[in-house]
């Protein structure tokens, strides 16, 4: 409580100072404009006695004949002994009367008379010097009542101390002396700024950062005995900015008053430049001497980034205004004693002023905000190009109009259609610079984002995605952090969030849902009112806030959630503006274009490799399906299998029976599809050819088969055929799980063979019998076993092949096995007419030809 106080009242007492110096100031202005009498004479401020420096041009002491270095000795019959005195006796008179002046010329006293006239000895140096000394102020002013919270050694209150102390020096110390009262109180007031002015500055920066630290002796190596005790002493009272800020302040007064009492005591006359002492000039560059070098060293301690920008920008702009004046207004005239130059080292020092204007707007000196509209900026680039083309024509037109080129007709049409043609080109170039020089920041920024747009757009990795969105996105923006919550499944996960952030976010969260749907950024408090709603959403919202989220940035496209873009804050600890929502909308609109490729690159590549894989699982399976059955002694088998993806679940195999007048024929179609399909295809017919092998009868090859492939917690069975050819046409078969073979007769009709009562998938049950069929075949009958994928094809109207359709091209087809084989296989390609296969297709035809004939015989080891 007692520091805010003790702050306002220091406020207070800075703002009155401020107030006091400024109405100072215009009553200086005001009063050398006036019109009052005067004799246009300009005097000495060095000299105590009314003493003439320059006569203005023009004026009655010009055209009476007064010369610089004239004694007024008298004015209107009366004595005169100071500036006063000589105000106070031309206020008796009035503009346009002859006053006689008694002159004193090379040790004689010349009378002359002297018409006044009107008093205005504002020139445009003056005018110059004015309007610096009010820029400094108004500077000053403003970054006071941006920071009026600030601590009285505050670096923001000791600058508005130093500007309102440079508007005294500019306005009133060097402003042409006259007679009057006023002048007397500016001077002086001006004289007092003088005194002030050095250690204001030298002040400032020695605080600015931050307050400078100097070190004499190392912690290391201290320093022993009398002298070390003495550098010791002395690093203290640098570092107490009480007691050296004290010295700062006191020493120029104190030499000032030396100077004139040494003096007066000794008879001994001092320089005087511009009523001051030359001592207390030359103090006066020592002290601005010493600030640029704090300023420098607080520019090779300054970390790398914008406060190292900051400091080098005032540090540059500090010296090209002050050098100047160090050498015009304090070197020149100690060593050549003249003071005539003094004017053109104050013109520089405008500099100082717009150096700090130029670092407010672009770097947000003394952490101030300035938003300069590019609007105006722009409207002053246009007027100023406007003003550039108008005094151009006006030249041109000036120096051709005697010529033949500027008597024609069509001259003007012309060159008017030329600066039409060159007007917005060239405005538009300067418009560029405009941005850089006004908004580097910005314009460094926006071309960094665009730069990082093109990038996204074409980048189709996900952690380069993730980096440019993450890291390189805090880094443009001067963020802390930022993270990405991308899609993993039915979660959001986040690889570079800070410790305090969530790792993931649950998809199913309300807040999730809400970024669905959201077209823009959002902040965290435009979600708050989900918190009552679901408390999973509150505890994710309450973690980002911990970390110090400040902006959700939906990835959405094609109404699909990519990711969540979370933003982290801004170093500089401002809120984000609408600019910065507006650009990290464009980049999220386009990071989630650029994540759905990379999402779509990722499936295509991962189908291209499976596809890959599957091609060769599929040559790994028709390896191990027989591309040529055996056939029993008056047999024709053929056999086909058609996948329904490039890796099926459909096998046939021929099997030894012990007996080289049969053999054993299975169909199997598995459970499942592609590899894990053909995995238990594998594991099948492994199981079929070892049982067989072993010389299992069918009742027991199906039962080891069964207990071998039964998995209750994968569910998946064998759906099988088995089929025995054996001689005088004899058939024995059984099913499991599998369709009925048919059976084509020698005049065409097709039959469906019987049924057996049991036929469970091997594989399904733990415990499972299965039934045999015995038929005889007459010769010219052709058998037909098959898997239901055979039936099930569909065409494009969704129509299946169907039982009766397989019985009337059955019924068409004759000859031997392989061409009724593909006879139906070319019906079924027919009939789906390019559909995608419901599923694999397994096919075997056998024909009985009788025991009169012998076909090929390649008999299976029993």
């Amino acid at each position: 409580m007692n520091m805010g106080k003790e702050r306002g009242t220091g406020l207070v007492s800075l703002l009155t100072f401020g107030a006091a110096a400024f109405l100072v100031a215009c009553l200086s202005i005001l009063d050398m404009f006036l019109p009052r009498p005067h004799d246009g004479v300009v005097l000495d401020l060095d000299a105590a006695e009314p003493v003439v420096l320059k006569v203005a041009p023009g004026s009655g002491a010009e055209a009476a004949g007064l010369e610089p270095g004239d004694r007024i000795a008298g004015v209107g019959r009366s004595i005169v002994q100071t500036p006063a005195d000589a105000a106070r006796v031309l206020r008796q008179h009035s503009i346009g009367e002859d006053v006689d002046y008694l002159i004193e010329r090379d040790g004689q006293l010349v009378e002359k008379r002297v018409r006044l006239g009107p008093r205005r000895l504002g020139a445009g140096w003056y005018l110059y010097a004015c309007f610096s000394g009010f820029l400094f102020f108004f500077i000053g002013l403003f970054v006071l009542l941006q920071r009026p919270d600030a601590s009285a050694g505050a670096p923001t209150r000791v600058f508005f101390a130093l500007c309102t102390l440079f508007l005294l020096f500019l306005v009133c110390r060097l402003r042409p002396a006259s007679y009057s009262w006023v002048d007397e109180v500016v001077l002086t007031t001006g004289t007092l700024s003088l005194l002030v002015l050095p250690a204001a500055f030298l002040h400032f920066f020695l605080v600015f950062p931050r307050r400078l630290r100097f070190q004499l002796i190392k912690p290391d190596e201290p320093w022993e005995g009398a002298t070390g005790r003495v550098i010791a002493r002395i690093e203290a009272f640098i570092n107490n900015p009480a007691g050296l800020f004290r010295v700062l302040y006191l020493l120029p007064p104190l030499l000032f008053v030396a100077t004139f009492l040494v003096g007066r005591v000794f008879g001994i006359r001092f320089r005087l430049v511009s009523g001051a002492p030359i001592s207390s000039w030359v103090l006066m560059g020592d002290y601005l001497v010493l600030g640029l070098l704090a300023l420098l060293a607080s520019l090779v301690q300054a970390e790398e980034g914008r406060e190292r920008l900051q400091i080098a920008t005032i540090f540059v702009g500090t010296v090209a205004g002050v050098t100047p004046f160090l050498v015009l207004g304090v070197a020149m005239p100690s060593l050549l004693r003249t003071d005539q130059y003094l004017y053109w080292g104050v013109v520089p020092l405008i500099l100082v002023p717009l150096t700090f204007t130029y670092a407010i707007v672009r770097f947000q000196f003394f952490d101030i905000r300035v938003i300069v509209r590019r609007s105006v900026l722009y409207t002053m680039t246009t007027a100023v190009v406007g003003t550039g083309y108008a005094i151009g024509i006006a030249a041109f037109n000036l120096l051709s109009r005697d010529s033949s080129i500027g008597r024609s007709p069509y001259f003007f049409l012309i060159f008017a259609l030329v600066i039409v043609g060159l007007f917005d080109p060239l405005r538009r170039r300067l418009q560029e610079p405009v941005d850089r020089f006004f908004f580097r920041e910005v314009y460094d920024a926006r071309r960094a984002m665009e730069e990082v747009s093109e990038t996204v757009v074409r980048e189709l990795s996900f952690d380069k995605l993730e980096r440019l969105l993450t890291v390189r996105l805090a880094e443009i923006m001067h963020l802390e952090w930022a993270a990405l919550y991308r899609r993993e499944g039915r979660s959001f996960a986040a690889s570079h969030a800070p410790a305090t952030a969530p790792r993931e976010l649950e998809a199913d969260l309300l807040v999730v849902s809400e970024l669905a749907r959201q077209e823009t950024p959002v902040r965290p408090v435009d979600v708050e009112p989900l918190k009552p709603l679901d408390p999973r959403s509150r505890s994710a919202l309450d973690a980002l806030a911990v970390a110090g989220a400040r902006v959700l940035a939906p990835l959405r496209s094609r109404e699909r959630l990519h990711a969540v873009l979370v933003l982290g804050p801004k170093l500089s600890g401002e809120e984000y503006g609408r600019d910065d929502l507006q650009v990290v909308r464009t980049l999220a609109n386009q990071a989630a274009v650029a994540l759905e490729n990379a999402a779509l690159l990722k499936e295509r590549t991962r189908q291209l490799e499976l596809e890959k894989e599957l091609e060769i699982a599929r040559r790994v399976q028709f390896a191990l399906i027989p591309a040529d059955l055996p056939e029993p002694p008056g047999w024709e088998v053929a056999a086909r299998c058609v996948p329904a993806r490039q890796v099926g679940g459909d096998f046939y195999d021929a099997l030894p029976t012990g007996n080289e007048a049969s053999l054993a024929y299975v169909l199997g179609d598995v459970s499942g599809k592609s590899v894990p399909g053909a995995l238990l295809m594998v594991a099948a017919r492994e199981v079929l050819q070892t049982a067989a092998l072993g010389g299992a009868s069918p009742h027991q090859l199906l039962g080891v088969a069964n207990r071998r492939l039964y998995a209750p917690r994968h569910r998946l069975f064998v759906a099988l055929t088995y089929l025995r050819l054996g001689q005088e046409g004899e058939v024995i078969y059984a099913l499991a799980g599998q369709p009925g073979p048919i059976c084509r007769r020698v005049g065409g009709r097709v039959d469906t063979l019987a049924t057996p009562t049991h036929r469970l998938p091997v594989g399904a049950l733990r415990e499972a019998g299965w039934d045999l069929v015995t038929q005889r075949l007459m010769p010219g009958d052709i058998l037909v076993s098959f898997s239901d994928g055979l039936t099930d094809a569909r065409n494009r109207h969704g129509e299946m092949f169907g039982d009766e359709r397989l019985h009337r091209v059955l019924g068409r087809l004759d000859g031997n096995a392989s061409s009724c084989l593909e006879g139906l296989l070319a019906e079924v390609d027919a009939f789906v007419d390019g559909n995608e296969p419901y599923d694999d297709i397994t096919l075997l035809v056998a024909r009985w030809r009788g025991t009169g004939t012998r076909g090929q015989e390649h008999g299976l080891d029993a």
